[in-house]
């Protein structure tokens, strides 16, 4: 082959990898970079300001991996265990932190349909929720696959899509927000039509169309028991996995309530109407020990508003941690469910008066 020619084919297999690295398609080679530091941060020059894997290797145990890739903390990989109850493969993991700021280790998260075998869990042994990276240093791990409760499967095979997430040191939420956290993160790509081109006036058209699903009005939608199945499998697709995640290899419901409302008291804010958008969040299985009883349960909200009668949202504040009274979806007393207005914080303020503070 001349050399012009095979400059050209070089050229074209170059562009050809950095589409697929562009568009976040997984390839079947990994990325290996030098684990010194200086080799690190001239590789990472042009990588944006996270956390990446850098070396992922089978270190022990009894079965078998294929690493198929990986792309910033997201891990790609077939396992095949042995029949035997004890059977399990460590991967050691090594991530590099690319930022100028120190991250820390929030979870392992994965959506059920990038998991083919519940039987199959990962863990880890040598990394915990808050561990943290400064910037510039590489940090190392071992993830475990092994059987759930030591019993083996007649399925040996897991392929998973697992992320080993870090965030900013100060971004980090607490264990029992996780999961909620990343609901909040997908609404506000929905509201603000990241999710698709139109994901907003989608969310807006359910929520209009109460009579044909058991709402008395159109100023709320949710997925709480008692929902009608249109509403629960809109949001269910609006929300693209992250009303059911896997955290730490425990699997995490969270049951929303989205309010159209006014919250600020300010007609000139919101949508058309003066009206936010509010998310109440929780991981609370909603049922009462007692019948009869007031019970409430650990809700979480975020409230948004726009200046451009909603064609652009905004958050107010912060994301609140509160209580709210279980109740019917319907509002009658019982289980399934929870009332709004009955939200209050922590330290006993409404959801007005927070926001009226700001």
């Amino acid at each position: 082959m001349k050399i012009k020619y095979f400059s050209k084919f070089l050229f074209a297999v170059v562009v050809f990898v950095m589409v697929l690295s562009t568009v976040g398609v997984y390839a079947t080679w990994k990325y290996s970079a030098p684990t010194t530091s200086s080799n690190v941060l001239k590789v990472g020059a042009d990588l944006k300001q996270t956390v990446y894997i850098t070396e992922a290797a089978y270190s022990t145990g009894n079965g078998s991996i294929t690493i198929n890739g990986y792309k910033e903390t997201n891990f790609n990989s077939m396992v095949t265990l042995t029949s035997a109850n004890s059977s399990s493969v460590t991967v050691n993991v090594a991530v590099y932190n690319n930022a100028n700021e120190t991250y820390a280790f929030n979870a392992v998260k994965y959506l059920s349909e990038n998991y083919s075998n519940a039987d199959i869990i990962c863990t880890l042994s040598t990394l915990k929720h808050g561990d943290k990276i400064a910037p510039g240093e590489t940090l190392e791990f071992d993830a475990v696959f092994k059987f759930k409760n030591n019993k083996a499967s007649t399925d040996t095979v897991l392929t998973s899509i697992l992320n080993f997430e870090f965030l900013p040191l100060d971004e980090l939420p607490a264990e029992e927000v996780i999961a909620v956290s990343g609901a909040l993160g997908q609404f506000k790509d929905i509201i603000n039509n990241i999710s698709t081109a139109d994901s907003f006036k989608t969310l807006i058209n359910q929520m209009n169309d109460y009579a044909n699903n058991d709402r008395n009005d159109d100023s709320y939608i949710g997925n709480v028991n008692g929902a009608s199945d249109a509403d629960i499998a809109l949001l269910d697709e609006l929300f693209q996995g992250n009303l059911t995640i896997n955290i730490d290899g425990v699997d995490t419901e969270v049951t929303i309530l989205i309010k159209r409302e006014d919250v600020d008291g300010n007609a000139n804010t919101g949508d058309a109407d003066g009206n936010e958008m509010s998310i109440y969040m929780t991981t609370h299985d909603l049922q009462k020990d007692s019948w009869f009883a007031t019970e409430k349960a650990p809700v979480y909200v975020s409230v948004f508003s726009s200046d451009d009668d909603g064609e652009n949202w905004y958050q107010l504040g912060d994301m609140y941690e509160g209580t709210a009274t279980i109740k019917r979806y319907d509002g009658w007393m019982g289980s399934g469910s929870f009332d709004t207005d009955t939200w209050r914080s922590t330290t006993n303020v409404s959801l007005q008066n927070i926001i009226k503070d700001l």
